[in-house]
């Protein structure tokens, strides 16, 4: 037989009237007073454990235990005692709390019942509570152990919806610390120039004395934003952001930038196939052809819908398996690379223009002849941001031939190879009564200057 109930109500007691209490913390700036017994303490938190112990907070006349902890505040404080005491947690309290706060301070304290659960708590309400404040959780993400192990459930909604950061309000309270963390991450879903804008905002922001409008800075506004910004910038990959944006959006701040990376993108942009010397982490999409905007449209086109508007809303992930450029372009290296790896996306570009082929293959890749399928498409890019910059080619015809699998050519679509990789050169036979795919007017036969394989699977 047993008495939980009963033992619950007497300690719930104890804490309520405090009587005969031996010990006094102090808590939060305001340094509110707080007094609780000093065998419950002992037996519920290491930190108070090892204090009451050794009687290094005993105070001179020996009768009650000093703790001042004013880096807690009194809210968060009460919230943990009263766990230390009853073993009892007010979810309520913790949906209106900064649980990453009260979870640090359980760190501290050492209290590590209430530690496991509020991480099993954050990790299922993560996405609400960084809604409601962002720069606080991700703060604390940032700056304590802790969260180590947390880094990556607690980061992926910033990461799949940056809108949670950066539609907030307190958005430009963000600490340095936080913005290295977001901009290290290779995960982080945001169109390059986005981040730029996001970072002069922030910057800017800092500093009440400097000039919102650019036009108007002073030599002292760009040397303080330059020194504000001066661990930022190398994180930047600007080599994903295109010329026009470059001009219109970096260049007027041309002068926070150093001039051997003013001269690297120069030379990136107007010298031919000319690679970046100073920018060289890898694109956050993997891709030297794929644009955000890209992965949307396939997205779109694989589900047949329209509902895909922003990446996050993407259910799909891509995977680099295969650049020419990189892996040979050779059969042998296309098929030991994409073979039996499932749904794929094919990308080109055609020579000497904007343009993106490429086709939608929904089974394996193989090297033993045709396939039935009623789910891939082709496609040609002219101008992502036209409705009329692109051309759809689904299946019309003949879907026993969809696919075409051969080991001495790259990726081929269609019964009479409506569009076909022979890898010196691409062909397109469309225009014929054998065809399989909608036409989306390719020339028979063209170069491309690269061409790439991504896996397309399910985010987890």
């Amino acid at each position: 037989m047993t008495f939980y109930s009963e033992v619950i109500e007497d300690f719930k007691q104890l804490y309520e009237d405090r009587e005969n209490a031996d010990v006094i913390i102090y808590a939060g700036e305001e340094l509110k007073e707080f007094r609780a017994h000093s065998q419950v303490l002992l037996t519920r938190s290491s930190y108070f454990r090892g204090g009451i112990l050794s009687h290094e907070c005993a105070n001179n006349q020996g009768v009650y235990f000093v703790f001042k902890k004013p880096n807690i505040t009194s809210f968060t404080f009460e919230v943990i005692l009263k766990f230390i005491y009853i073993g009892f947690i007010n979810r309520n309290e913790l949906n209106n709390a900064n649980v990453s706060e009260i979870l640090v301070a359980a760190d501290e304290l050492g209290v590590h019942k209430l530690i496991i659960y509020l991480r099993k708590f954050l990790i299922t309400h993560t996405d609400n509570f960084l809604r409601r404040d962002p720069a606080k959780i991700l703060y604390a993400i940032a700056n304590h152990e802790i969260f180590e192990d947390l880094k990556e459930i607690c980061m992926e909604p910033i990461f799949t919806d940056p809108n949670i950061l950066f539609g907030s309000e307190n958005f430009l309270t963000l600490k340095e610390s936080t913005w290295m963390l977001i901009l290290k991450s290779e995960k982080f879903i945001v169109d390059e120039i986005q981040i730029w804008d996001y970072v002069i905002k922030w910057g800017v922001a800092q500093d009440p004395k400097i000039k919102n409008n650019v036009k108007d800075f002073e030599d002292q506004d760009f040397e303080t934003l330059g020194k504000r910004l001066c661990n930022f910038i190398p994180l930047i990959r600007f080599h994903e952001i295109s010329m026009a944006n470059f001009y219109l959006r970096v260049w007027p701040f041309e002068r926070i930038l150093s001039k051997e990376l003013v001269d690297d993108m120069l030379h990136y942009y107007m010298v031919s196939d000319a690679k970046p010397r100073f920018d060289l982490s890898s694109p956050r999409i993997s891709s030297i052809l794929l644009k955000k905007g890209h992965v949307i449209l396939f997205a779109n086109w694989i589900d047949a819908t329209d509902e895909y508007e922003r990446l996050y809303q993407v259910p799909y992930s891509l995977r680099l398996l295969y650049r020419a450029s990189r892996d040979g372009n050779k059969a042998n290296n296309f098929h030991q690379k994409c073979d039996n790896q499932g749904a794929t996306i094919v990308v080109a570009k055609v020579k000497d223009s904007e343009t993106l082929v490429g086709g939608y293959n929904p089974l394996n890749w193989s090297r033993d002849g045709y396939k039935y399928t009623t789910k891939s498409f082709i496609y040609s890019i002219k101008d992502l941001n036209s409705n009329s910059g692109f051309t759809l080619g689904r299946l019309e015809g003949y879907p026993s031939n969809a696919i075409y699998n051969n080991s001495a050519l790259g990726p081929a679509f269609g019964k009479d190879e409506d569009l076909c990789c022979r890898f010196k050169s691409w062909s397109s036979n469309q225009g014929t009564s054998r065809n399989s795919y909608e036409n989306i007017h390719l020339p028979n036969k063209f170069d491309v200057s690269d061409w790439e394989v991504f896996k397309v699977a399910m985010k987890n």
